[in-house]
């Protein structure tokens, strides 16, 4: 006779397991802590009896409900692994969000990382030596994190080819960056934020900064103005720090090619609630910028999630435009090709349609929720 198989639930399915990150929190101007949040949410939807312990930075907001909280207890400046150490406890995971600028490059974060049993590390950013100011420590940095670390989350196929050059393949991961779903109507989006509702645009979005390139777009605008007249390229972000004298001398090259009725810029902090507004009032959102860092795009993302065509430099940054289409990218300083590319774009309808149907179908492919349960996944396997 048969023995009857007995099914035990797992711990997830027990609603047994809490996971612990370790990273800055809302409301920190961090584009880490806007990603956590995100996840975080992505991962309530998808498994509800998951308990989610985040020992945040301080500065973020201290929050306790069920199966969530959000305990502020370290900083940057102090002694954080001793601070962070003696409230994880109750832990059966631990998942710290890296990026260089929170942890620095003293021993503290090797230190955490030696105390905890089981931890997950994701590697928002890996600055190869040739692209560093300190040589070879960034990318030395990011091999010793992750050889310590139990499993290591990238975003990008290139970062994971740089740690593979030391670190076993089979405990590293590529997620994509997620993608927030983002469906506003056009026209009402350009009546909120008092856009032309006839012009084609194009948007520019974040802090402002030297190496983004505008004049890229604004060199292709000037080409393009004499054939499509109706394109209006809008730039919104506040000025990064020390930035200054180049917004200044962005303005003065816009006025002086005479492009004051095709570039529109708003300067200053864009509050979070239009962002939806912003990306769905456009046509067409571009990055010209120019860097060698291996790390993903947050707004990237966010353009993607409004079903917007995407053009950008053909950098490592922007490498995951391919599982689009290759067309979208561009040579890096080549007005020429961005001008072509947005002129292919208004008159080839079967192009742009195509490009749309590529950019809804990406953005469903790594939503916040497919997004989860791929971290979900390691979850279970470090358990």
């Amino acid at each position: 006779m048969k023995k009857r198989r007995v099914y035990r639930k797992t711990v997830f399915e027990k609603g047994n397991v809490k996971i612990c990150f370790i990273s800055t929190y809302l409301p920190q101007k961090c584009g880490i802590a806007t990603y956590l949040s995100y996840l975080i949410d992505g991962i309530k939807k998808v498994n509800k009896e998951i308990k989610i312990k985040i020992l945040a930075e301080k500065g973020a907001e201290r929050i306790k409900t069920k199966n969530f909280e959000v305990l502020p207890c370290w900083s940057r400046e102090e002694n954080y692994p001793e601070q962070i150490l003696m409230n994880l406890k109750d832990c059966d995971i631990v998942h710290i969000q890296h990026e260089y600028s929170i942890y620095k490059f003293d021993k503290r974060l090797k230190k955490l990382l030696n105390n905890i049993k089981r931890k997950i590390i994701t590697i928002h950013c890996i600055r190869p030596a040739q692209n560093s100011e300190r040589w070879d420590t960034d990318e030395n940095f990011a091999f010793e994190i992750a050889d310590i670390s139990d499993h290591v989350i990238v975003h990008l196929e290139s970062q994971k080819n740089i740690l593979e050059r030391k670190i076993n393949s089979s405990k590293i991961t590529v997620i994509p960056h997620g993608t927030r779903i983002i469906n506003e109507d056009k026209i009402k989006s350009r009546k909120i934020l008092n856009l032309p509702v006839d012009k084609f645009i194009i948007l520019m979005f974040g802090f402002i900064k030297r190496h983004k390139n505008y004049e890229v777009v604004i060199d292709a605008i000037d080409l393009l103005k004499k054939e499509k007249n109706g394109i209006y390229f809008l730039i919104v972000g506040e000025i990064a720090k020390g930035q200054r004298e180049y917004f200044e001398r962005l303005k003065n090259y816009i006025k002086n090619k005479k492009l004051d009725k095709f570039v529109e810029i708003r300067e200053g902090f864009f509050p979070e609630e239009y962002v939806p507004f912003l990306y769905s009032a456009v046509d067409l959102v571009i990055f010209p910028y120019y860097e060698g860092d291996r790390s993903s795009s947050g707004a990237l993302h966010l353009a993607i999630g409004a079903g917007k065509i995407v053009l950008a430099s053909r950098i490592p940054k922007f490498e995951e435009l391919k599982k689009i289409s290759d067309e979208l990218l561009f040579l890096p300083f080549n007005s020429e090709e961005v001008k072509g590319l947005m002129k292919k774009i208004l008159e080839n309808k079967n192009f742009r349609d195509y490009l749309i149907t590529r950019t809804l179908k990406y953005r469903e492919e790594t939503s916040w929720e497919n997004t989860a349960k791929k971290h979900i996944e390691i979850y279970k396997k470090i358990i």
